[in-house]
């Protein structure tokens, strides 16, 4: 993934501060994918609504696991640029 990260110097914000707000987004995109991990997800949730709903429900439910995984690299990739420039 290609990033556009913030680059540290005098008169930026710190790296400490942008250090505790990309880890802090990071870790509520972790919590995120572990509660959506514990859903209950269950075909004899959907078969009443058509013959079609369960595999669509499927693809739903990795679109959105997807999203979230491209905004955790996202965030990661912000962590990794930060402590590349600044040694955090």
């Amino acid at each position: 993934m290609n990033i556009t990260p913030p680059t540290i110097h005098l008169n930026g914000t710190s790296p400490q501060e942008l250090w505790k707000g990309y880890e802090a987004a990071y870790d509520a995109v972790r919590a995120a994918q572990e509660a959506l991990g514990k859903i209950e997800f269950n075909s004899r949730d959907y078969y009443v609504q058509s013959p079609l709903a369960w595999d669509k429900a499927q693809e739903d439910r990795y679109e959105q696991r997807r999203a979230l995984d491209q905004v955790e690299e996202y965030l990661l990739q912000h962590l990794l640029a930060i402590r590349r420039q600044s040694g955090i």
